[in-house]
Order: C-alpha cells, then structure tokens, then sequence
C-alpha cells in the first residue's frame, strides 16, 4: 500500500496537517511517513571570519532540531497507538526534498501545513507548500492552521448573522 507523506516544521498549521494526516492514515489504513526538513539559509557571502564554522554549526542545529521533531511525533503516534517511520531530509529549497522524498517513497499523498503568511511573508520567505503543491508527483493536501480555521468559522458565523 502507499504511503501518506506528512511534511512538517513544527509549526501551528503542521500541527493541523499532522491531524488530517492521522485521520486519514487510519481512514485508509495507509502507512504514514512523517517527514522534516532540515535546511538552513545563509546569506552567500563568506568573507567574514568564522562563517565556515558559524554555517557548520547552524546546519547541525538544524538539522537536530528536525531529528528531535520527528522523534516526538513518532513517540506521539505510537501513544495514541500508530507507528510511521520518520524520515529526516535535508535541502535547500525544502520543497525538493520533500517532492523527492515523495516520489522516491511513491506517496500517495502528501499532507502539508500552511503557514497562512500572507502575501508580503510569501515574498519574503517564499511559501513551501506552493512549491509542494505544484512540484509534488501526487495529489497534495495543503492544511491550514487554527487561525485560517478560526477566520472561516467567523465568516460563516457572520453570514449566517446576516441572514
């Protein structure tokens, strides 16, 4: 059977697509990979003294910051009486990881929070589930967090008000 793909950084909305990803692992009985980027962006320059080390040094944080986040999911879903496997990556962008890492495991899917940044955010920090969304070799499925959910229920309550 083929795999769904959770894709998380830690944050709110990966929070919501680590939800949506247990739902649906356990509505299709499909086994779940809980995946995280390690990636760190550093301006190109390196003439100042020490940024080697500096870089070498970020990297390894980085990179044990998304160990540390796979191995508390993967200890919360055996909790909750799930098992995954956990896959750290590594890239820069962290969308081409993830695209790889879902075309190498052959996923079916892949479950993928929205950090909801707005357009200037996107400009600055660029959006890695659009990139997901339009690269990935399946179907995708973009999770907004709390506040985009909270803002809809809000819409709706307002609409329904004016009524």
């Amino acid at each position: 059977m083929r795999p769904i793909l959770l894709a998380t950084d830690g944050s709110p909305s990966a929070e919501a697509a680590t939800l949506e990803a247990i739902e649906l692992a356990r509505a299709l009985d499909a086994p779940l990979i809980v995946a995280s980027v390690a990636h760190t962006a550093l301006p190109t320059y390196g003439g100042v003294y020490g940024y080697g080390e500096i870089a070498a040094d970020l990297k390894k944080l980085e990179a044990e910051h998304a160990r540390q986040l796979l191995s508390e999911l993967e200890h919360r879903l055996a909790t909750a009486g799930l098992t995954c496997e956990t896959l750290p990556l590594e890239g820069i962008p962290a969308g081409d990881a993830i695209c790889e890492a879902a075309k190498s495991r052959e996923a079916r899917l892949v479950v993928i929070g929205a950090h909801g940044w707005g357009r200037l955010g996107r400009l600055l920090h660029g959006s890695v589930s659009t990139y997901v969304l339009h690269h990935a070799p399946c179907p995708v499925l973009v999770v907004h967090g709390e506040q985009a959910q909270q803002a809809r229920v809000e819409a709706a309550s307002a609409s329904a008000i004016a009524f």
